[in-house]
C-alpha cells in the first residue's frame, strides 16, 4: 500500500499527532518513515540587515539548523517510543521555504504519502488548514493526509 511515508515536523502538537498517525500506518504497511524538519533559509544579506548587531555575526541558518535538528531528533525519539521500526525510520533537516521543500523532498525520495499536521507552530490560520499544510496538500505529487 505505502512504501515511503513523509512526516514534516516543526515541534508543534499537530506535527506530533501526524507522527502518531504515520507510525500507525507504518505498523500496518511496513513503510519507511521519513521525518523532515525544514528551517527557513536566511541569506547573508538578511543576516547583515538585522537591527541587532552582535560582536560576532552569527549566520541565522546555523542556529536555525541546530534547532531544526533538535526537533527532528526529538520526533525520531517519539516515533521510536510509539513503536516505529528503527531500521525503517530516518530523520532529515533541510533549509528552504517549508511547503516547497517538503514537496520537493517527497518527490525526490519517491514518497507515496505525506502525513502532515493541520496547524503548525506559526499560528497562521487559513480557514481550517495551516498555510503550509494547505500548500503541501495542493501541490504534492502524492496523497497528503492532513491530521
Amino acid at each position: 500500500m505505502f512504501n515511503r511515508i513523509l512526516i514534516p515536523v516543526d515541534g508543534s502538537k499537530g506535527a506530533l499527532k501526524a507522527l502518531e498517525k504515520a507510525v500507525g500506518l507504518q505498523m500496518l504497511t511496513g513503510a519507511e518513515l521519513y521525518i523532515l524538519c525544514v528551517f527557513k533559509h536566511h541569506s547573508l544579506l538578511e543576516a547583515s540587515l538585522s537591527m541587532v548587531r552582535p560582536d560576532k555575526l552569527d549566520i541565522p541558518d546555523d542556529a536555525l539548523k541546530e534547532y531544526a535538528t533538535e526537533i527532528a531528533v526529538h520526533a525520531k525519539g517519539e516515533a521510536l517510543a510509539l513503536g516505529a521500526e528503527p531500521t525503517r525510520l530516518r530523520a532529515f533537516v533541510k533549509g528552504g521555504r517549508p511547503s516547497r521543500t517538503i514537496v520537493r523532498f517527497a518527490r525526490k525520495r519517491e514518497c507515496d504519502l505525506i502525513v502532515i499536521g493541520s496547524q503548525g507552530t506559526n499560528g497562521e490560520k487559513s480557514m481550517l488548514l495551516g498555510s503550509v499544510a494547505q500548500r503541501v496538500a495542493g501541490s504534492a505529487h502524492c496523497p497528503t493526509l492532513v491530521v
